[in-house]
């Protein structure tokens, strides 16, 4: 709902006002100075010069405007007052006094009072009985009759009006003559009578400041400020009487003021008559005492009277007060006119009242009413009356009343604005629930349209309401380009039956810009009074001094000529002329400043000399006034004078202004406006009245010298810091505004561009107001957006600029945008005009200006704004500018443009030259002159205001331009002309004509210098090359000559195959373009004349050739009525040009190709010919290269088919480097600068996904060939390519440890690989399209889009979830803490599940629609921001379920929502191609930007500082900085997990299951199968072992109490082992016998972590708990320590190893090293190989085998079965046979101290299976391995020597080693020495060989020698390397 409104305002608003209606005062404070003029002389000037200009500083902030008025300012010498010189001036001193009281929101009135009371003035009416009384002589009395006499039937004397005629001095005489007459005979009379004599006697002798002083009494005391002076030494000779009447005007004015209101000053001196002399030390210390204290009186009053205004309601909302404040304006004038009582009789409202009744009652609809009339007969006064009279015509039902008076402020002026400003007033009034601006608001012309239609439907259910809108002057509008269709289309043709619009008109109905439907349905006589008719005709009362039978329009010119008699006809057409320039009226300081010189006070400013004083301003004011001819308007706080009728500004044009004088006022106002301080010869003619500016206006006395404050000023600049960069930024921004010296208040957007416009100086015009930010920002928050746009039509009715056409529809197409958010003027202006800016040459050009305004504009604002660093948006402007339609011209052979820019030349058919205005297509003169049909023109070049025109009357035609006169005529050839031209600083006219020769003229004599015969056939046509004065003419005769015009010498000729019928050069003087009579255009070079390319493309006859500015381009226009666009530098057609009405027969190229215009019929069209369409790579790391390559030839392709768009991009983990994807290059930028930095080149086709490592050292990227790339930053080169692939790979992970990374591609294959070597971990088939991983690298999760999302343990081969909707999953999120996983899908629904289990946790419901995306943040671990297809987002409480807030501001689906690390500050994108910043705490929206194009998704820093969006489509991305972030930087968690080997990270195989071990209802884990069974352990352990395992029910055990249990000593039994050992043997007991007790194999175990000596905080807390260390361990899992390995072969449970097998893991201490045992298959498949060739007995053993492995292992292999082989072993085997310990050089741990004995350290590059080459024979089997990974091989005791090959394989494999010598009964036959060596071989060729085969040898070779029986063993099986 709509906030409330004030009932007082509401009751305005709605038409209820009365007499007693307040309506706001001005923001004025007018103070009156009554003082005498003689004594209060210096005091008088203080105030003027000093007291009104400091305090005007005070109050510029609050648009206040302070103004001091003293009377006797420019009056004349000190001894003579004003009075004295016209006796009838005090009447108009006391009314202004009233109007400082009425129109003052503070003080207006400050007394002087002195030593004296003065004199009192001559009476102009003296009462017949007083002038009977007095005594006089006869001689006095003639005086007295010659002056006085009485008028008429009136009672009283008057004073006569002759003096006027006298000389000044004469009249002083007489004056003082009658004053010393009258004063005595009145003395006198007043002491002989009494009662109502006497009183009025006395009234009669009361002097100026008594007068004064009383009257200001009566208004207010509160607003009155005295001050008294007194002196140190008083005067003893002073008039008794006078001196009491002084006391009692100082008791009046201390008894009736407060004591803030009053003070006291004293002179100090000896002298007590002697004039205040500044001179004098005393007095100088008094004047500075004076004006302290009179400015800190004032100023404490002031502020106390604002602060205390009632206009001035701070609860208000701004919309309100707008709007009130414009219907205020109107209702004021609605009131003068109801005052006025003007009309007396009309039949117009009982006729208007029967129709509209009778379309009331029935319930009708019906067409608008209109009242028409000309000028002055009564529409206004007749809608004054009708607003009245409505409201008593319905009875009880609720009348409202709205009334617009056309153009008479403003928002009155545009019918856009005017229609947003009744729509939101009915908005208001109605309460509309969707408040006073709907959420999809758009100023656009069609939406308010829509808007007002959609409100008067509204209107028509409301049954008990009837509404109003009165329009006068319907006709003032301005029509605009923005207008729907028609002006006045919005006008209803069919209104509601309780809706009534009546409309007044100067214009009669058919004559308005109607439609043609609204122009039929309006002529109905039902809706029109036509005031002209007698039965419509209306009797007004006529002024005092206008006869019966004078006309309106002769009553006006009368009282102009009476006011020129009286005052002057230059005073007169002085005041009159800057009125009518005003567009809204002026105040009276701004005409003061104009019409007052103010270079010596004490000077008598005679308005006869064309100049007022404040005195002869203020009589002439109210005589105009009082004449009907001038009223005051209130408007945005001013009070305007302005002409009361529309026809006084149409005659004051006619007898007062012409073309250069209206022009030079607009210069003056634009002046007043905007100061030239700086400008010194601008101010050389002007320099007194700049000198003494303060005296009249204290507002412009001192320009705003501080910047600093300036920019702090009102609510344009509200919000702005001292600071111009964000700390955050690494960029800094220039401001240099052009116009930095102003600031910019209501006035200024109000009127003072209308003066800058019509001063025809563009230039200045653009700087300082239309593509000035600081302007633009201030129409957009003064008025609004929809005003601004009115503007700038309005300024394109006037002007044509491309500046103004990119800052217009920068505007326009901003609109919805700044509807909603005006703060977001500066960042779509740079959005805009940024990549505009960058192709300019000049870094100083206007619009980068205007750019780096705006950008330093947002640097400064205080609160958060989303501001764009780099662009993405084309131009703005469309392809067509404008279009002209001319009428009467005939073929137009040749245009060009005029030095003005805004008018086009033609040459017609009739001969006469035409000058058009462009933006108005309008005539506005005739060159007339020749008698035939014009050939050729041209405007001569460097700025000159010459024409030159050549015809077929054979001659040649100079004209000035602007001054539209001819200025020479020359005859020198028998033939039509064909061309014309002027060289050597236009001195010389150059001809060319059809009887073959060029004849060159001298302007200034007029006389032939010299005649060119040279060619032999008609000249074609004539150019000069401007820069080297050379001639090139074209010929017929198929030749072009180059010829010095300093000797006329024929420098070079080209021979062309055909007549040469046109020619152009280049604007470089490089490029000659020809056309011939073949129809080819040739470009050739002019220097030499080289042939470079011949243009083909056309299809039709060319008419016409230009050459574009840029030297590169050339226009051809063809007969197909077509213009074409070529390329010369590449000779390819560009573009072809829409058609037009017939042949293109001229075209012309602007300066600097801002336009490009076309001639085709009677159609003039101008295009957009700049080009910035250029390329400009955007990946340059070289800004100023930029510019340079859009002179490339190779970069007049087309963007979209040089850079591939953005498929990708990602931002680091510290929100530094951003890597962007396109094509099949990475870009990489540092976001902060933004620059581009290097350039990553490497794939072979399109990069689909790209990831930087978390440790920010590498980048992954991954494409459609198949291959994920593996960069190193700091190098930017390629360091792995992983090929494991076999389909394009579409997205990538890279886990927190930064070692391993996640691939899928689109055969939905997942591959978990190492990052720095591409070794394989894990291979997934799942979901592809999706894919994250949780930040403990414990799950990955992956979905494609349908109803379900696989969650994937990187851990635990067989342990995956999958989780699902009953919908589409359209997002997912994974918390920080990697517990839970949020989804949301198309079923409206987000759940959160959670990580471990898959298990589902929380159901958030609250959308309406599909959700789209959800996130959360780093550090607020309970919230979650979820955002919908219902356009609205939603913030959850993770705990709850609740909604926290929902956010709705996007008008379109939400697509993407982003969260700052600390969850304060969230942004969101939608489909309405907004990003909105919110607050999440409150969830207010901070700020927002329109991108204008469709994005896909977007990412942001972790404090939200910048912003990146991937566009659709696009090769450009937008880098955004969000000033004053409220988020703070959080630095991320560091996840670590500890050093690892390759098989660390490899998941566990998968996991057997566990099975009670005794009865079913039993469950046995270690600690109840400790209790139950413990008295068949070793009671030596029993303590140990038991306070371990109850540690496990300990919730609160810490990792440090746990890994002291280890540290426990054992008892004696036991004194040998260590405590680690001690622990790992008990256990071992414990698995034999539960293997024992179920009789089977012992579960694998895995010992408890917390026996390791070290223990890594960061695993635990990322990989593991209580729960899952102890899972392991339940899982059977067998831990030991490698520092004493050797001993587990005496262990009695370990001997046999057969309740030790299935051990797959041994956990050790130091560095986590894993044991694995295994037993490696009997045969691989190549050994199998080479053995069945020698051996076939074993061929069928063999096959079984290998079938059998098939199943089980991706190589083909039997799984091990170490038990199996183990219980046919004949002897117990020792443990340390199955090791095999190669020396490895640690890689990735630190170095450790060397323990008593230590291995050879040899070189070992990767850990992979190790084959024993010496075996022992005695071993019948294969025997298992143990593959000791990541040992430190300082710290293992090497129990045996054996010769080993190590190969260097990529492959983790399982193989063994072939029986060199097979025993008897496992081998047939014995085996030969050849398969030793083909074995090699075939092992080599499977990978098993490497570049580098170490051997080392032991003892155990010769037991190989020795023991033939020994069966051999293998060693280093199944290890992968890292």
């Amino acid at each position: 709902m709509a906030a409330p409104v004030d009932e007082s305002v509401l009751n305005a608003l709605r038409g209820v006002t009365s007499a007693q209606t307040r309506l706001p005062k001005p923001l004025l404070i007018k103070i009156y100075v009554a003082s005498l003029k003689q004594e209060f002389n210096q005091e008088r000037r203080m105030l003027l010069e000093l007291v009104g200009p400091e305090l005007q500083m005070l109050y510029d902030d609050r648009q206040i405007e302070l103004e001091i008025v003293d009377m006797h300012f420019g009056t004349g010498a000190l001894d003579v007052t004003l009075l004295e010189r016209d006796p009838y001036m005090l009447q108009d001193l006391l009314h202004e006094i009233d109007t400082c009281h009425a129109h003052s929101k503070s003080v207006f009135f400050l007394a002087l009072i002195g030593d004296g009371i003065g004199r009192p003035p001559l009476p102009t009416h003296i009462d017949e009985d007083i002038y009977a009384a007095l005594s006089l002589p006869a001689q006095d009395m003639e005086l007295l009759g010659r002056w006085y006499a009485k008028a008429g039937a009136e009672t009283q004397f008057v004073l006569k009006q002759d003096y006027r005629s006298l000389a000044a001095d004469e009249w002083l005489r007489e004056s003082h003559l009658l004053q010393q007459l009258l004063e005595k005979s009145l003395q006198h009379l007043a002491t002989a009578t009494n009662g109502d004599l006497l009183r009025r006697v006395q009234l009669l002798r009361r002097t100026q400041i008594e007068q004064e002083v009383q009257r200001a009494m009566a208004h207010s005391s509160e607003k009155i400020l005295a001050v008294f002076r007194e002196r140190a030494a008083q005067c003893s000779g002073r008039d008794v009487e006078a001196g009491e009447r002084l006391r009692k005007i100082k008791d009046e004015l201390t008894m009736n003021l407060s004591t803030d209101n009053h003070t006291t000053l004293v002179v100090p001196g000896s002298a007590s008559s002697e004039a205040i002399d500044p001179d004098n030390e005393d007095h100088e210390a008094y004047l500075s005492k004076f004006k302290n204290k009179v400015t800190d009186k004032l100023r404490l009053l002031i502020e106390a009277h604002i602060t205390n205004d009632p206009d001035v309601i701070k609860g208000r909302k701004k919309t309100v007060q707008e709007i009130f404040h414009e219907h205020a304006t109107h209702l004021r004038m609605l009131r003068e006119h109801t005052e006025r009582v003007v009309l007396l009789e009309t039949q117009v409202p009982q006729q208007l009242q029967l129709n509209l009744m009778a379309n009331f009652k029935n319930g009708s609809r019906h067409a608008p009413y209109f009242i028409c009339g000309t000028h002055g007969s009564g529409k206004s006064a007749l809608i004054s009356t009708l607003y009245g009279q409505v409201g008593g015509w319905f009875g009880t039902t609720r009348v409202h009343r709205v009334i617009r008076f056309a153009k008479a402020t403003p928002r009155s002026a545009y019918n856009l604005e005017l229609l947003r400003v009744i729509c939101q007033q009915i908005s208001i009034i109605f309460n509309i629930p969707e408040g006073y601006l709907p959420k999809d608001a758009s100023f656009d012309p069609l939406y308010i349209n829509n808007w007002f239609q959609n409100l008067l439907r509204r209107i028509e259910d409301m049954n008990n309401d009837v509404l109003f809108l009165f329009i006068d002057d319907l006709h003032l509008l301005n029509p605009l380009d923005c207008d729907i269709v028609a002006a006045l289309s919005w006008l209803p043709t069919s209104l509601p039956w309780n809706v009534q619009i009546i409309c007044s008109s100067t214009t009669p109905v058919e004559q308005l810009k109607f439609t043609p439907m609204q122009r039929d349905r309006f002529k109905s006589a039902e809706y029109q009074f036509d005031l002209g008719l007698e039965a419509n005709a209306t009797r007004l009362q006529r002024p005092e001094q206008c006869a019966a039978d004078v006309s309106f329009v002769a009553y006006v010119e009368q009282q102009f000529d009476e006011l020129e008699q009286h005052y002057g006809r230059q005073a007169v057409a002085s005041l009159a002329a800057y009125i009518t320039c005003s567009e809204y009226g002026l105040t009276e300081t701004e005409l003061l400043e104009l019409l007052m010189p103010t270079d010596d006070p004490e000077s008598l400013i005679d308005t006869h000399n064309g100049h007022f004083s404040f005195a002869s301003f203020k009589k002439i004011h109210k005589q105009m006034d009082k004449r009907l001819l001038l009223h005051d308007k209130i408007m945005s706080g001013k009070v305007l004078i302005q002409w009361r009728h529309n026809y006084c500004a149409t005659l004051a044009k006619r007898r007062y202004m012409d073309v250069e004088r209206t022009r030079c006022l607009h210069m003056e106002l634009a002046n007043l406006f905007f100061p030239q301080d700086e400008d010194e010869s601008t101010l050389e003619n002007d320099t007194t009245r700049s000198d003494s500016k303060s005296v009249v206006s204290l507002k412009e006395r001192e320009p705003h010298k501080d910047k600093d404050r300036e920019r702090e000023k009102d609510n344009v600049s509200a919000g702005r810091k001292s600071s111009s960069t964000h700390h955050n930024d690494d960029t800094s921004t220039f401001y240099n505004p052009i116009a930095a010296d102003v600031s910019y208040s209501m006035r200024h957007v109000e009127e003072s561009w209308h003066h800058l416009m019509r001063s025809d100086d563009t230039t200045r015009f653009k700087q300082i107001a239309v593509c000035n930010f600081d302007f633009l920002l201030a129409a957009v928050q003064t008025v609004s957006i929809s005003y601004l746009r009115c503007l700038i039509e309005h300024v394109r009715c006037y002007v044509l600029d491309r500046d103004i056409e990119l800052i217009y529809y920068t505007i326009r197409k901003s609109s919805d945008v700044l509807t909603r958010d005006p703060m977001q003027l500066g960042s779509q202006l740079v959005s805009w005009l940024r990549p505009i800016g960058e192709h300019d040459d000049d870094d100083n050009s206007l619009l980068s200006m205007t750019v780096r305004s705006a950008t330093a504009w947002c640097d400064g604002y205080a609160v958060p704004l989303l501001v764009p660093l780099t662009g993405w948006l084309p131009a703005p402007l469309p392809s067509q500018i404008r279009n002209m339609t001319v009428s009467g011209t005939g073929v137009i052979r040749a245009v060009c443009l005029a030095p003005s820019r805004q008018h086009l030349i033609l040459a017609t058919n009739s001969g006469d030259v035409q000058l058009w205005h462009i933006m108005s297509n309008s005539l506005e003169h005739t060159y007339k002159g020749h008698t035939a049909a014009v050939t050729c023109l041209l405007v001569a070049p460097q700025q000159s205001q010459l024409l030159l025109t050549g015809s077929e009357d054979t001659t040649v035609l100079v004209w000035h331009v602007s001054l539209r006169e001819r200025r020479a005529h020359i005859k020198a050839h028998t033939a039509a002309l064909t061309g014309v031209a002027a060289g050597v600083n236009n001195t010389l006219i150059i001809s060319s004509s059809e009887d073959a020769t060029i004849a060159i003229t001298d302007l200034a004599s007029g006389k032939l210098i010299h005649r060119i015969s040279f060619h032999r056939g008609p000249v074609s046509g004539i150019l000069v090359a401007g820069a080297c004065d050379v001639l090139i003419s074209a010929s017929h005769d198929k030749n072009i000559c180059v010829w010095d015009l300093e000797n006329y010498a024929l420098l070079n000729t080209m021979q062309m195959t055909s007549p040469v019928l046109r020619i152009d050069i280049s604007w470089n003087s490089v490029f000659l373009l020809a056309l011939c009579e073949d129809n080819a255009l040739y470009v050739r070079t002019l220097a030499t004349g080289k042939e470079l390319h011949t243009l083909k493309g056309h299809k039709s006859r060319i008419r016409t050739i230009c050459i574009g500015k840029d030297s590169q381009r050339c226009v051809v226009g063809c007969e197909d009525t077509r213009a074409l666009i070529y390329d010369m530098h590449s000779g390819k057609l560009v573009r072809s040009m829409p058609p037009n009405p017939g042949p293109v027969t001229a075209v012309y190229a602007m300066d600097n190709d801002d336009f490009l215009i076309t001639v085709g019929g009677n159609k003039i069209t101008f295009y957009s010919f700049r080009n910035e369409e250029l390329y400009v790579n955007p990946y340059s790391r070289h800004p100023r290269r930029k510019r340079s390559l859009k002179r490339h030839a190779q970069a007049q392709r087309s963007p979209s088919t040089t850079l591939p768009p953005i498929t990708c991009f990602d931002l680091s983990r510290d929100s530094q480097q951003l890597a962007i994807a396109s094509g099949r290059s990475v870009h990489m930028m540092r976001i902060n600068t933004p620059e581009y930095q290097s350039t990553l080149e490497g794939h072979t086709c399109v990069v689909n996904c790209l990831k930087f490592a978390p440790n920010g050292e590498f980048l992954a990227t991954g494409g459609e060939d198949r291959l994920v790339q593996i960069w190193t930053l700091a190098l930017g080169e390629i360091n792995h390519t992983f090929k494991g692939h076999a389909a394009p790979v579409m997205q990538l992970v890279v886990l927190m440890d930064s070692l391993r990374v996640i691939s899928t591609d689109r055969e939905s294959m997942m591959l978990v690989w190492m990052a720095d070597s591409g070794n394989l971990l894990q291979t997934i088939q799942g979901p592809y399209k999706k894919l994250a991983a949780t930040n403990n690298m414990r799950f990955a999760v992956s979905t494609n889009g349908d109803n379900t999302l696989k969650i994937w343990s990187l851990t635990q081969e067989d342990e995956k979830y999958s989780v699902s909707h009953s919908d589409e999953i359209t997002c997912f999120e994974i918390s920080a803490d990697s517990m839970h996983i949020i989804t949301g899908s198309r079923d409206m629904s987000l759940k959160v599940w959670q990580s471990m289990g898959g298990k589902l946790s929380q159901v958030l419901v609250g959308h309406s629609d599909a959700v789209t995306c959800v996130a959360v943040s780093v550090t607020n671990k309970t919230q979650v921001i979820s955002g919908s297809k219902d356009m609205n987002l939603i913030i959850w409480d993770l705990l709850t379920g609740e909604e926290v807030h929902t956010l709705a501001g996007h008008l379109g689906a939400v697509i993407g929502v982003k969260v700052s690390a600390d969850g304060s500050t969230a942004v969101s994108g939608s489909d309405d191609k907004t990003l909105i910043v919110w607050e999440t705490k409150r969830g207010l929206a901070l700020t927002s930007l329109q991108m204008h194009v469709p994005f896909t998704h977007f990412d942001i820093s972790l404090e939200v500082s910048r912003v990146l969006v991937q566009l659709v489509d696009s090769y450009n991305l937008p880098v955004i900085c969000l000033h004053n972030t409220p988020a703070q930087y959080v630095k991320l968690p560091t996840y670590s997990g500890p050093s690892k080997d390759v098989e660390d990270l490899r998941p566990q195989g998968p996991k057997r299951q566990m099975k009670r071990l005794l009865k079913k209802e039993v469950s046995l884990d270690t600690y109840t199968w400790q209790k139950k069974y413990g008295h068949l352990t070793s009671s030596v352990m029993m303590a140990q072992v038991d306070e371990r395992l109850k540690r496990r029910f300990s919730v609160s055990a810490s990792m440090e109490e746990i890994s002291k249990i280890a540290e426990t000593k054992t008892g004696a039994s036991q004194a040998n082992l260590g405590p680690e050992q001690a622990a790992l043997a008990q256990s071992q007991h414990f698995d034999q016998l539960e293997a024992l007790w179920n009789k089977r194999s012992p579960p694998r175990r895995r010992h408890n972590a917390g026996l390791s000596r070290q223990t890594s905080l960061v695993e635990d807390r990322l990989e593991s708990s209580d729960d899952d260390e102890y899972q392991d361990e339940r899982a059977g899992m067998l831990s030991a320590s490698y520092d004493h390995i050797h001993m587990l072969a005496r262990l009695p449970g370990i001997r046999t190893l057969h309740d030790a097998w299935k051990t797959s893991s041994l956990r050790v201490s130091r560095t986590k090293t894993k044991f694995y045992v295994s037993t490696p298959p009997h045969h691989s498949n190549n050994i199998n190989n080479n053995n069945n060739k020698t051996n076939p007995d074993r061929h069928d053993n063999q096959d079984n085998n290998s079938a059998s492995n098939s199943s089980c292992s991706p190589l083909g292999q039997q799984a091990p079965d170490l038990v199996r082989d183990l219980l046919q072993t004949e002897r117990p085997v020792r443990l340390r046979q199955f090791f095999n310990w190669p020396s490895f050089k640690p890689h990735l741990w630190r170095s450790r101290s060397r323990r008593r004995s230590q291995s050879r350290q040899r070189q070992c590059q990767s850990l992979l299976p190790h084959i024993r080459v010496n075996v022992p024979d005695r071993l019948p089997r294969a025997t298992p391995i143990i593959v000791v990974e990541n040992y430190d091989c300082r710290q293992v005791r090497r129990p045996r020597n054996d010769l080993v090959l190590h190969p260097q394989s990529t492959q983790a494999t399982l193989g063994t080693m072939a029986v060199e010598r097979a025993s008897p009964h496992l081998v047939a036959s014995p085996a030969p020495a050849e398969p030793a060596k083909k074995l090699g071989r075939s092992t080599s060729s499977c990978g098993f060989w490497g570049r580098r085969w170490p051997l080392f040898r032991g003892r155990s070779e010769q037991k190989v020698r020795t023991t033939p029986a020994e069966p051999p063993t293998a060693d280093c099986n199944d290890c992968v390397t890292q």
